[in-house]
């Protein structure tokens, strides 16, 4: 769902799409997991310090769907673009629609949701 026409949902409707989707989110760091938890959303992680591959191949040998959160910076970009292209290798899918809408949302960092 997540985008009505043109119209990205609300900060309220994102997070229950979100819920709703029963996907593992992974965010940035350990305070925006705090964050979405505290909002409700269970299923998320952050990214460890082991190098992204490493991160990338041990998710996806219990997953085949993921959420990605990054902040809306230059550095989340990036990393965005790194983990997209890391888990479609995987085999992992990824919908570009929830950081598009939390774009939308003009949400810069994630933690700020």
């Amino acid at each position: 769902m997540l985008v009505k026409g043109s119209k990205p949902l609300t900060k309220e409707e994102f997070i229950q799409e979100i819920i709703r989707s029963n996907k593992t989110a992974i965010v940035e760091g350990k305070k925006d997991v705090a964050k979405l938890k505290k909002l409700g959303i269970s299923n998320v992680i952050s990214l460890s310090r082991m190098p992204l591959s490493a991160f990338c191949e041990e998710f996806s040998q219990n997953h085949d769907e993921v959420i990605l959160l990054m902040d809306n910076d230059a550095e989340g970009k990036k990393l965005y673009s790194k983990l997209k292209t890391e888990f479609s290798r995987l085999g992992v899918k990824s919908n570009p629609k929830y950081q598009k809408n939390l774009a939308k949302l003009k949400v810069s960092h994630v933690e700020g949701l």
